[in-house]
């Protein structure tokens, strides 16, 4: 898909690639429209990838919340490139948040996995294992954004657990993306998929949920390391690749591989979050590569950033609800949100 386009902000150590990840994200934005197509032909202009399968609506939650996945095989190159779909509503991201706090669940003795992600993944994971298997001869990219992003990295880690791919013929690259398992879990991931990228843009605050536990031996600082010898909490795996600020072509990166590993402390991690600033954050989630992901996908990767931010973000939730049906849940739990923020590591 091309050589590197951004700028590192310290020569370049891994090999992230910011032109495969904007091709990239074009796919995990085309997961949020009801066909991938538009934004598929604008991204392979050269090659004409098969769509493999198209999931739009698997039922994840017992709220009927949607998740979705679909595949395409670029059959030139032998690639398959394997999108899952992200938060529709914020009644969803709400959900996502609560349900992560659960207990987590042993993922195929690799560590602990958080519940949602995992049961999500569980509901979509037979069209995935049968798009691997029938082209067991291609190299494989995972992709998403949100909670597609989670559903990617947990998709990526099950394929080389279950000998579908060796490592090296994986990659992940993720735009957003929550933490989905313990430091164990990420551990795992690290040593096993040595070409998997966590794309944060400054200051989107998903990244940073489910909370890690804080390394309270570091004394009284507006914010807080995470502690990478708690097995329990929720603990990112590598490698993060920071914007801290815009994220146009020439717009400075950080390649994250400072201390504690995968929560490198001089990256994202440093930030402190006040929850009255939550649309600040939302905001930054969002947008990835100066587009409105949702509302890019749903006007076919082509439309104009005017037509972005025009386009409600929440049109319709997995179940045909309005925007204004989802919002009332989503205000009444807001206070109760705020009041779980110190356990969150919101703030800290």
């Amino acid at each position: 898909m091309g050589e590197v386009k951004g700028i590192s902000v310290h020569p370049q150590k891994s090999a992230y690639n910011e032109i495969e990840a904007r091709a990239l994200l074009n796919l995990a934005a085309s997961a949020y429209a009801p066909s991938p197509d538009d934004c598929v032909k604008v991204t392979f202009l050269s090659t004409k990838p098969r769509l493999v399968y198209l999931a739009t609506d698997h039922i994840c939650d017992e709220f009927a919340n949607g998740c979705g996945s679909f595949a395409l095989a670029d059959d030139i190159n032998k690639h398959l490139y394997i999108v899952f779909r992200g938060t529709r509503t914020k009644a969803q991201l709400l959900t996502e948040g609560w349900h992560s706090l659960h207990p987590a669940v042993n993922f195929y003795g690799a560590g602990k996995a958080h519940k949602y992600f995992y049961n999500a993944l569980i509901s979509l994971w037979s069209n995935v294992e049968k798009a691997l298997l029938d082209n067991r001869d291609y190299g494989v990219t995972f992709t998403g954004h949100s909670l597609g992003g989670a559903l990617a990295s947990l998709a990526a880690l099950k394929t080389v657990i279950f000998n579908h791919r060796k490592g090296e013929q994986v990659k992940l690259y993720t735009f957003g993306q929550p933490r989905v398992g313990n430091v164990e879990l990420a551990t795992k991931h690290n040593k096993l998929l040595p070409f998997s990228f966590r794309i944060v843009h400054g200051v989107d605050i998903v990244p940073h949920l489910p909370g890690c536990a804080k390394d309270d031996f570091m004394g009284e600082t507006k914010s807080k390391p995470c502690d990478p010898d708690d097995f329990e909490k929720p603990y990112h795996h590598g490698l993060e690749i920071y914007y801290p600020h815009e994220m146009r072509p020439d717009s400075p990166f950080y390649e994250c591989f400072g201390t504690p590993l995968g929560e490198d402390f001089n990256c994202s991690d440093k930030l402190t979050f006040i929850p009255e600033h939550h649309f600040q954050y939302t905001y930054a989630h969002r947008h990835y590569f100066e587009h409105k992901v949702p509302a890019f996908g749903k006007l076919g990767c082509q439309g104009t950033k005017q037509q972005e931010e025009r386009l409600p973000d929440d049109a319709h939730d997995a179940g045909g609800k309005a925007a204004h049906e989802v919002r009332r849940p989503w205000h009444s739990v807001l206070g109760k949100v705020r009041a779980v923020g110190h356990f969150l590591g919101i703030g800290r």
